[in-house]
């Protein structure tokens, strides 16, 4: 009973205070970012799922080459079919198409109408059975409604369908209505589809449903030990897997940054619940002696702190679904990352999840207030019943370098350690310690620097700011820390930015040097364009062509981008950004050159001998360098088109950069426009490839940039809220000073000196722990979690104007509490302490 009633008087206290509304808000506000990145992961994430199954179906294997140029023989796919344990085998080929002259890429998909309803229903045609199996066995196209609705096209229409140089005149039969909103598709009978783009000896998949009482992963394994070199086998727990490791590590570097705005929020907790301690330190006393526990003191201050966090961090569940919403209809559902390109799929709430991040705010709170209520058990009695608070009680913190020393170390050595599971945990293991390093330093910092600035000859109030925080009393100490993770944060990822921007603007340099580019959109370009280019009425002098492909090296990684150039094998360097020596190949193996995510994903390194899945077999080939790819995070090969057809491939290219003839630059793109159009690709000259690509690099960022704004917002609350506390801890003080001379104007300028201060010290330390953490996140995380290497770049402009402004906003924060100063009854307070 006497536990309930401690924790009733909690609650009464908290909605008494109005401090106690800013410390709800900020576990709201971290629990809402923390959420809402979840909701939008986790729902982007079952979108994208529900995507593959309604095109892919849930089979429970599936068999398919490991290079996408390469397919499954007709033979595998009869043997399959014998095969007592297997209930049906759907061949399946799926190509990119262009309709007429539309630039926009299609998925074509072929099928087997007898064996897909078993597998693929959502992708069986509209109507009757009979009649959509003789529509489809006649040659039939059928649609998706999204795409029937972007092309204007009906049923009954003609339409050319594209690839290359092969041309399909079909008929549209009819629409799916299976398919998903948004999916742009269409459906074929596989045998239409494998006569007029192929490939005419197999087939792109075969998805295999197992008779009853199969045990599927004994089934999987079996077949893959017999299966060819150049094919794999893989299940729908591959794909899931693979999807998730497609935006893993950037949905858990959002997460970690959600994280550290709670942390900030915390620091705003524990501000306010110190200040209500001391605020009612005699009370306590009071309880204490009439015969309340210790221990149910604390639960008294424990149970105030649940009292606030409670209602925070449910306010910050709704927040954070309303966040969800608008995040993912103005970013898509991966936040701009770019990796679920235009899917804004509808937020679902799960409760389990929910529970978790309510248990979260509450833990935050608990935790702000876990030292607050330590300290007050610490508090003598008798003397808090005399005079309030005790802050020497409070003031444990050594103001030695031993401790910041250690923890920087300790974070040095985490920064060095090899990522786990692919993600770099002991990176942000070091950045904690960094913050940590950073609060822990602030009192030795402002001991050293103020008391040797107090004996300078300055006004009394001056030289009063600058003793008081000399002395960083424990409350000036905890509004420094708050703006030390605020800014470090802020400055942190601003480096990190920076660094990266400036990365890419280079690469971009390297990687353009045509002045004039032209895509074939996913799909090979039809040889009458490359025939015109070479006319003698061309205005380009020359021009050199790409061919796009990718292997699957692990199934559940999503695939390696394999890249076909016109490049001089013995001198890669006039076309690739190399990060390195380039290693000579020896003169009859065939040579290529991996990314920095190659390497890192695969293990590989420059003058190595490996076998990669090329052309239906297994080749051994030579690593001549590691370039830097900004663009295929999941790693990229390139191969020159001499040593590709050597072994056999055929060169089909999709890409084309240009160079016009001197003297035609200005009007080599309105010439080239028109046969463009009239093959469905797309023209843009360098200058516009590099603002686009600066643009979504920009749009990719915008949520981490939410985030720095709100992590700066709540440690400006926490500085003006301890600064105003501060003064009425201090208000005996103060009086004792109006007593001694000090009119109202010199206490209220030694006020807000003493809060300039106090921030200039939060931002000097977090500018200085910010560097230090851009610097692990440039050197560290981005590299274990992204694969993406950049030299580091700190935005001096951009941090000294952001320091100037909170710097701005400190100051007003400080003349508020300066206010506050101002109208305390001074004599009434001196005659109390009598």
């Amino acid at each position: 009973m006497n536990t309930l009633a401690a924790w009733l008087i909690a609650a009464q206290f908290a909605r008494r205070r109005t401090t106690s509304l800013l410390s709800l808000l900020a576990i709201a506000l971290g629990v809402a970012l923390g959420y809402a990145i979840h909701l939008i992961n986790d729902t982007a994430l079952a979108d994208f799922r529900q995507a593959m199954r309604s095109v892919q179906g849930e089979p429970d294997a599936i068999v398919a080459p490991r290079d996408t140029t390469g397919s499954v023989g007709l033979a595998l796919v009869e043997e399959l079919t014998r095969d007592p344990a297997v209930l049906v085998v759907a061949p399946v080929i799926e190509v990119r198409v262009r309709v007429d002259q539309h630039a926009l890429p299609v998925r074509l998909i072929g099928l087997d109408v007898f064996s897909a309803p078993a597998v693929m229903p959502a992708l069986l045609p509209e109507g009757r059975e009979a009649q959509a199996s003789r529509a489809i066995l006649d040659g039939g196209v059928y649609a998706s409604p999204a795409l029937l609705a972007k092309l204007a096209l009906a049923p009954g229409d003609h339409l050319s369908l594209w690839r290359g140089n092969s041309r399909w005149p079909a008929v549209l039969a009819g629409q799916l209505p299976g398919s998903r909103p948004g999916d742009l598709l269409l459906v074929a009978d596989i045998a239409w589809v494998q006569a007029h783009f192929g490939p005419p000896a197999g087939v792109g998949e075969a998805r295999i449903r197992l008779a009853p009482g199969v045990d599927a992963t004994r089934w999987r394994q079996a077949l893959a030990e017999r299966l060819p070199s150049d094919l794999l086998i893989r299940s729908d727990d591959d794909d899931s897997a693979r999807v998730s490791n497609l935006s893993r590590a950037y949905r858990v570097n959002l997460n970690v940054l959600a994280l550290v705005a709670l942390l900030t929020g915390a620091f705003l907790v524990f501000a306010n619940q110190l200040t209500a301690v001391a605020q009612r330190a005699s009370q306590f006393a009071l309880l204490g002696v009439l015969g309340l526990s210790p221990r149910r003191l604390m639960l008294q201050i424990l149970g105030e702190a649940l009292a606030i966090g409670l209602p925070g961090a449910l306010l910050g569940l709704a927040l954070g679904h309303a966040l969800a919403t608008a995040f993912t209809q103005t970013l898509g559902g991966d936040l701009g990352g770019g990796y679920f390109s235009g899917s804004a799929p509808t937020i679902i709430a799960r409760p389990l999840p929910a529970l978790g991040f309510l248990a979260l705010g509450c833990a935050a709170s608990l935790a702000g207030a876990a030292y607050p209520a330590w300290l007050n058990r610490q508090q003598d009695l008798a003397q808090a019943l005399k005079s309030g608070f005790a802050e020497e009680t409070a003031s444990s913190s050594a103001r030695h370098l031993w401790l910041p020393t250690v923890l920087g170390v300790l974070a040095y050595g985490l920064a060095q350690l090899p990522p786990v599971g692919d993600l770099p945990l002991a990176g942000y293991a070091s950045i904690a310690l960094l913050l940590v390093m950073g609060i822990t330093a602030a009192p030795w910092l402002t001991q050293r620097v103020f008391a040797a600035g107090a004996e300078l000859p300055l006004a009394a109030h001056q030289r009063i700011a600058l003793q008081n925080v000399a002395q960083a009393p424990l409350l000036a100490q905890v509004a420094a820390s708050g703006l030390i993770v605020s800014f470090a944060l802020t400055i942190s990822m601003v480096t990190m930015v920076s660094s990266f921007r400036l990365a890419v603007d280079r690469w971009l340099d390297e990687v353009l040097p045509a002045p004039l580019y032209l895509r074939g959109k996913a799909t090979p370009l039809p040889d009458e364009l490359l025939a015109a280019l070479r006319q003698p009425d061309s205005p380009f002098a020359r021009f050199e062509q790409t061919m796009h492909a990718a292997l699957a090296l692990d199934v559940q990684r999503p695939n390696v981008a394999l890249i076909v150039r016109e490049i001089d094998r013995d001198q890669p360097e006039a076309r690739l950004p190399f990060t390195g020596a380039v290693s000579q190949p020896p003169p009859t193996q065939p040579v290529v050159w991996i990314s920095e995510a190659t390497q890192e994903l695969y293990r590989l390194h420059s003058g190595q001998r490996v076998r990669l899945p090329l052309l239906g077999r297994e080749i051994e080939v030579f690593i001549g360098g590691v370039w830097r790819d900004y663009v295929r995070q999941f790693g990229a090969i390139v191969i020159s088109r001499s040593d590709y057809e050597r072994l056999g491939g055929r060169f089909a290219a999709s890409d084309l950069a240009l160079w016009p003839q001197a003297g035609h630059s200005a009007t080599a793109a309105a010439w080239l426009a028109p046969l463009a159009a009239r093959f469905g690709c797309e023209v843009a000259d360098a200058g516009e490839i590099r603002q686009l690509s600066l643009s979504i690099f920009d749009q990719s960022f915008a949520v981490t940039h939410a985030l720095e704004a709100a992590a700066m917002l709540i440690g400006l609350f926490g500085l003006a809220v301890t600064l105003a506390a501060n003064v009425w801890l201090r208000a005996r003080e103060l009086a004792t000073l109006g007593a001694l001379g000090f009119d109202r104007h010199m206490l209220s300028q030694a006020v807000i000196l003493e809060g300039v201060l106090i921030a200039l010290v939060g931002l000097l330390i977090g500018l200085a722990c910010g560097i230090a953490i851009g610097a692990v996140l440039t050197y560290v995380i981005n590299p274990q979690a992204f694969h993406w290497r950049m030299t580091l770049s700190v935005p001096w402009p951009s941090a000294l104007a952001g320091a100037a402004l909170t710097l701005a906003a400190a100051t007003v924060a400080s003349r508020y509490a300066a206010r506050q100063a101002t109208r305390l009854p001074l004599a009434q307070i001196l005659a109390d302490a009598q």
